[in-house]
């Protein structure tokens, strides 16, 4: 167990950054949480919560090797690539154009990567790379396609007759990045990778764009009334001007569905106030 214990200050620079967005670990805790084969697989809120009312989500994952250091967020299971298929439902319209504008500003050192494991050969086969931000939405749904048929297996066109193919293991890592073993650099990855993992996360479950479809006017009315307590209270506190005033109204109008995250970045800045 010891030697899991190169994971834990990495461990901490990865919570203080991305904050709400994965649970406060004792060391043990994290030490537990990395594979025998040396891959730290961060815990998430969800882990808390009943088995049965857990939702999958991707995986984020630290390599350690002697000189570098590995994230990435990746899909292994099947439940989670079908939440990442609702991304492309029409009601998910924004999070879809957040998440392409996020992905954009990488650079090219991020690499989109789809593997595969057949059972007779658990080394990881390499189908497709691409750089992460020319992704566009029919490569992703492409990606997802051709996982799902390696998943499925069965009889594939093969010359003039069809061939069976072994079900295999796809693995879609979405987005990875390795650095150098300096805390600067990958404080710097966190920045970029925070957004993006937020928007994966937070993709609605079948059940959960029913709830919202249903509750819709409450829950209008409800967000508006904290939306404008905070954004008077910001105002009030002298911490926005009256142009940011009017900018954040527009932002609430125009974005429907980044209306929470503006009520947070509000209160970010309440907190933020006062802890000065």
């Amino acid at each position: 167990m010891s030697w899991r214990g190169k994971y834990v200050g990495w461990y901490r620079l990865l919570e203080n950054d991305f904050s709400k967005l994965v649970p406060t670990l004792s060391d043990l805790d994290i030490m537990k949480s990395v594979t025998p084969e040396d891959v730290l697989i961060i815990p998430t809120n969800e882990d808390e919560k009943p088995r049965n009312e857990r939702k999958a989500l991707p995986n984020l994952s630290l390599k350690l090797t002697d000189d570098s250091l590995e994230v990435r967020i990746t899909y292994v299971d099947r439940d989670s690539v079908e939440i990442l298929k609702n991304l492309f439902n029409e009601s998910q319209k924004n999070q879809l154009d957040k998440l392409l504008e996020e992905l954009g500003r990488l650079d090219p050192s991020y690499e989109t990567i789809l593997y595969s494991k057949a059972r007779e050969n658990p080394k990881p086969r390499l189908i497709r790379k691409y750089v992460t931000s020319r992704l566009d939405p029919q490569l992703i749904e492409r990606i997802i396609e051709e996982g799902d048929r390696l998943r499925r297996g069965g009889r594939q066109p093969g010359g003039d007759s069809s061939v069976y193919i072994l079900p295999e293991a796809p693995e879609f890592v979405f987005v990875r990045q390795i650095v150098p073993l300096i805390s600067e650099d990958f404080i710097k990855v966190l920045h970029k990778l925070k957004p993006i993992y937020k928007i994966l996360t937070s993709v609605k479950t079948q059940r959960e764009m029913i709830s919202a479809r249903l509750s819709r006017p409450r829950h209008k009315r409800n967000l508006y009334r904290e939306f404008i307590e905070v954004l008077n209270d910001a105002r009030g506190k002298d911490l926005i001007s009256a142009e940011e005033r009017r900018k954040l109204n527009d932002r609430w109008r125009k974005d429907e569905e980044g209306r929470e995250d503006l009520i947070d970045e509000l209160k970010e800045i309440l907190a933020s106030a006062i802890d000065k």
